[in-house]
């Protein structure tokens, strides 16, 4: 992966794909607790983790509060500050393994993201994972699954820990594949990238943060599966495209318009290509809402808010400043 940062010149114009389409033409709403929860959020992250002014002034600027502002426009303040605290956190935890000290560590990778699910699998122990030597970072996310537990189904729960499953699976393939210097597919960093993206987890926390009460067969439907893979997919695609740039300057190979260019194309073809997978998205996401049957009156009511939260959170993705 050494020539990824010469696969384009310095300066190159090109015309990216309409992302505002479909339900993502409409303004988003904005909880009203975004401002004073922000503060307190960052805050309590910083402190607990003992962050230095640079890493603080990072997530200051990163701002996750507002996507979570956007993502749960109707969440209580308690709840919004619980989704903030997750949506601050997973800004530096993620950084550890893109751009930090563990992108080319695979094993010790792989202990960490073990001791980030201990609690949520039951706090059983790990091999080769001492309890009190957790990162702060770690024991801090303890702290979200705490509060959640407490005011939430034993089904949001689990399915909130499948989805860091999930997430955890996704960014782990993504250091095996930098350590190994493999180069998979667009269709392979597709998948890929539809877990470490960090989606699905928002998913459940917005659940918990609007209240929201489903039958667990709801779930296993394949048209909410299927609307919730578009998301993420949504998600995952308009990240790649809009942080090419940054990511191709940085040397970061997990990609889907850097694979394209490794595999030959000109900075337009490598954009048009992934536009229109991010079309094909839009696309199957309109088929799947068309489709969405019946639980009864009052399920009915509950999983259109849910998937009213999915597209919350791609609106918030698509609008955060």
């Amino acid at each position: 992966m050494s020539n990824i940062k010469a696969v384009q010149p310095e300066q190159i114009t090109v015309l990216l794909p309409d992302m505002f389409q479909t339900f993502l033409k409409q303004a988003p709403e904005v909880n009203p607790h975004y401002e004073a929860v922000k503060v307190e959020s960052e805050e309590a992250l910083g402190r607990f983790c003992a962050f230095g002014p640079k890493m603080k002034m990072k997530i200051n600027k990163c701002d996750f509060s507002y996507f979570c502002a956007i993502a749960a426009p109707h969440a209580s303040r308690s709840r919004f500050r619980t989704l903030c605290d997750w949506g601050n956190w997973v800004f530096p935890y993620d950084d550890m393994f893109d751009n930090g000290h563990l992108r080319d560590r695979p094993e010790e990778s792989q202990l960490v993201m073990e001791s980030l699910m201990m609690p949520m699998l039951g706090g059983a122990s790990i091999k080769g994972i001492n309890t009190k030597d957790r990162l702060r970072i770690v024991q801090f996310h303890d702290t979200v699954v705490k509060r959640m537990a407490m005011k939430t189904s034993t089904g949001v729960q689990r399915r909130f820990a499948l989805a860091m499953q999930d997430y955890c699976r996704g960014a782990l393939v993504q250091i095996d594949n930098q350590f190994s210097g493999k180069r998979p597919t667009l269709e392979e960093i597709a998948m890929i990238r539809r877990e470490s993206a960090g989606c699905k987890p928002l998913y459940h926390l917005v659940e918990y943060a609007h209240c929201l009460r489903m039958p667990d067969e709801v779930f296993n439907h394949p048209v909410i599966q299927e609307l919730e893979n578009m998301g993420m997919d949504m998600v995952a695609i308009s990240n790649d495209i809009l942080s090419y740039r940054k990511e191709q300057a940085e040397g970061v190979p997990h990609n889907m318009v850097t694979v394209c260019r490794l595999n030959g194309l000109s900075a337009q073809e490598a954009f048009d290509k992934v536009g229109k997978l991010l079309e094909d998205r839009y696309r199957r996401w309109d088929r799947a809402e068309a489709c969405v049957p019946s639980w009864g009156e009052e399920a009915d009511v509950q999983v259109r808010k849910y998937i009213e939260g999915i597209k919350c959170v791609v609106r918030a993705n698509l609008n955060w400043r």
